[in-house]
């Protein structure tokens, strides 16, 4: 596990083509590019990932330089070729992603009831894996 000043980030082995990683602490003006370069660290040489799936269950906080980052990590995963399923949010960040507009794009439609990390694997087994390399 790394930490650095409030955040800290933590991946699981893939399962499945499934990366976890763990958010914990403040994602915020003053860790935004720590939550970069920790995802980017975490995905790095990983090419049997399909999905990430982004646990935000210890997550305390989110400002607006955290959702940048939570757009820019999207962003950087759709570019690959891969999925993104945020998990284990809080009613605050999803009130944030909501207000903002963002919800459907991050966040996509899931099923009620449904267990997101079975969904996760189902998706990582449907989804074009990222490019060679």
């Amino acid at each position: 596990m790394t930490t650095y000043t409030a955040l800290s980030v933590t991946a699981d082995e893939p399962c499945d083509g499934v990366l976890t990683l763990r958010v914990a602490g403040e994602l915020d003006y003053d860790t935004d590019a720590i939550f970069t370069r920790l995802t980017e660290a975490a995905l790095h040489g990983r090419p049997d990932v399909g999905t990430v799936l982004l646990d935000c269950a210890e997550l305390r906080g989110v400002d607006s330089m955290g959702l940048s980052a939570l757009l820019a990590l999207h962003r950087r995963l759709d570019r690959d070729g891969l999925t993104l399923r945020i998990t284990g949010r809080s009613p605050r960040l999803d009130r944030l992603l909501t207000v903002t507009g963002t919800f459907e794009h991050l966040v996509g439609e899931a099923e009620p009831g449904e267990d997101e990390r079975e969904q996760a694997v189902a998706d990582a087994e449907d989804a074009p894996r990222g490019p060679a390399g």
